[in-house]
């Protein structure tokens, strides 16, 4: 999609983590079209689509890193293509002014306690790795 090659088939609004190209997204830190049909909502965004007020922070929580400011430029060093896609405490303030209801929220990093509301057993067995993390209640 990116290079044109493709178009969207529906309006696709999304939010960075760890697994995107965090040197693109970067150019669009306040959000914006990244091919036709497909916006990013940048660091943290609100947009409303159809009389729904949709709202979204990037990355993933990481406590030594909250409270920096985004300070990561490319090329990323071996800490910096990390940190790069950290949730920063500045994205939650600026979504914290949000004078009205949202009707959807996006996010990266898994609400607290969710594996309970689904399949848990089978969610551990495809991904072991997980079992430390919900015991943490850090997934």
């Amino acid at each position: 999609y990116y290079s044109g090659e493709k178009t969207a088939p529906v309006l696709t609004i999304f939010i960075g983590g760890n697994h995107e190209a965090s040197n693109y997204l970067q150019e669009l830190a306040y959000g914006g079209w990244v091919a036709p049909k497909i916006y990013y909502l940048g660091y943290a965004g609100v947009v409303t689509i159809g009389g729904l007020r949709i709202a979204g922070i990037s990355g993933i929580y990481k406590s030594h890193d909250l409270h920096k400011g985004h300070f990561e430029l490319p090329p990323y060093d071996n800490t910096t293509i990390r940190s790069v896609y950290h949730t920063r405490n500045l994205e939650i303030f600026r979504l914290k002014q949000l004078s009205s209801n949202i009707d959807i929220f996006l996010s990266h990093d898994w609400p607290n306690g969710i594996t309970k509301y689904g399949n848990e057993a089978d969610l551990l067995r495809r991904k072991g790795f997980f079992v430390e993390d919900i015991k943490r209640n850090a997934l």
